[in-house]
């Protein structure tokens, strides 16, 4: 019989994409079980398509007053009687359920919850990289793997022909939450990279949601009208399946430290990721060999030649 193990992750986008070695990780360790993973509701389809998880439930993460959610939560931890949870969210919320569910059950629980049978106690855990802290916690419970997150089979029996430009194209990432304006690279620097792309034969595609629209057309607008290879505004056509898609056929992308960046990082595009004081790379940043980072306390101090330094020395030139 199946024994049922969990694993809560929420977070966003690119905090989900970084925890993908460490979903794989637990799959291929408990091969025979039955994973469920409870997340945000912006990441169950996402999770549900995975070759990682049997079945995927939304966390609707009641707030004290919602007895009813607790009460529903409280049912969902008792209906699985899970053998092993893995908390990879390590975050108050997480730890919450560890002391409301399962302080007085057997089961084995990963994390750092006071209490809790695989506590990862390094000192140094918030000093560690994403991929290096959850690698070291599941250690503690007999996890071992040497890889980095891999999203490429996200395209796999995929494709999306409206989206493909048959020549050659650069994927640029130039939004970040709108609380977060120290992570984006001033509009008028991905303008003047648009325009040394196109000099060399390069089309230049921007992503983002759809409330990166407006953003994206404020970049175009300050392209030279001149240049052979105008860039495309795909913001609100791409899908995280349609992002891993376009990176089959790119020869590299550019952009700030946000979700559609970590997964064309994580798809193995040779990438530049654009950091500011909004985040540490140390921390947080895609890991790989085609992943090269660009850092300045303030972003906008990040030159356009520094970029297609980079660029020339990957043989984009």
């Amino acid at each position: 019989m199946k024994k049922n193990i969990l694993v809560i992750k929420h977070g966003a986008l690119g905090d989900i994409i970084l925890a993908g070695s460490a979903m794989q990780a637990i799959r291929n360790y408990h091969q025979n079980d039955n994973i469920i993973c409870l997340t945000s509701v912006a990441f169950k389809s996402l999770l549900e398509n995975s070759p990682w998880f049997d079945k995927v439930i939304i966390d609707y993460k009641p707030k004290w007053s919602d007895i009813k959610g607790w009460i529903k939560l409280k049912v969902f931890f008792n209906k699985y009687n899970f053998i092993k949870i893995y908390d990879l969210q390590t975050s108050t919320r997480s730890n919450l359920y560890f002391y409301f569910f399962h302080v007085y059950k057997s089961s084995g629980w990963s994390g750092i919850a006071l209490g809790s049978k695989y506590r990862h106690k390094n000192k140094n855990r918030k000093n560690m990289h994403t991929i290096y802290r959850q690698k070291d916690q599941l250690k503690l419970a007999g996890i071992k793997y040497d890889y980095l997150p891999d999203w490429r089979w996200l395209a796999n029996n995929y494709e999306n022909k409206n989206i493909i430009y048959k020549g050659k194209y650069v994927i640029m990432v130039t939004g970040a939450a709108k609380h977060r304006k120290n992570k984006r690279w001033p509009a008028v620097r991905y303008s003047n990279l648009i325009e040394v792309l196109s000099n060399i034969g390069i089309k230049s595609i921007l992503i983002g949601g759809p409330e990166e629209f407006e953003n994206i057309n404020k970049i175009i607008i300050q392209v030279k009208k001149t240049i052979e290879f105008m860039p495309l505004n795909y913001a609100g056509k791409t899908s995280v399946k349609d992002i891993v898609f376009l990176s089959k056929y790119a020869i590299c992308a550019v952009g700030n430290d946000t979700g559609p960046m970590h997964v064309l990082a994580s798809s193995g595009l040779r990438s530049i990721v654009l950091f500011g004081a909004g985040s540490n790379p140390d921390l947080c940043a895609p890991m790989g060999k085609n992943v090269h980072i660009l850092h300045k306390n303030c972003i906008k101090d990040i030159k356009v030649d520094k970029v297609c330094k980079i660029l020339k020395m990957i043989g984009i030139d």
